[in-house]
């Protein structure tokens, strides 16, 4: 592969500091009243139809999760009961199997 001549790159540019001056203003000012504000559009963007929240949201799922979980850990007390209970009832010893004969 042949080598190739590179040349160094010049340093980068000094930061300069941004000048803010009426023209930065009248641009603010006009983006404001003109466009759509900043809040309002992370509103619309961050809530339902109705005005709910993500957070509110989120609120109400975490609720009905908990609810779902306290109910299935009764269920599973309720199983566990029933499931003792059939154990009690049913024999130790497994009857033996009746061998049926075929018809001739």
């Amino acid at each position: 592969m042949a080598s190739r001549n590179r040349t160094p790159l010049p340093p980068p540019p000094e930061d300069e500091e941004l000048d803010l001056g009426e023209d930065d203003e009248e641009m603010d000012e006009d983006d404001m009243d003109g466009g759509m504000d900043m809040f309002e559009a992370l509103g619309s963007l961050l809530a339902t139809e109705d005005g709910e929240s993500l957070a509110e949201i989120q609120k109400r799922q975490a609720d009905s999760t908990e609810r779902i979980a306290l109910n299935m850990e009764m269920q599973n007390k309720i199983l566990v009961k029933i499931l003792s209970a059939l154990a009690k009832m049913a024999p130790t010893a497994a009857p033996e199997p009746q061998h049926i004969a075929a018809p001739a």
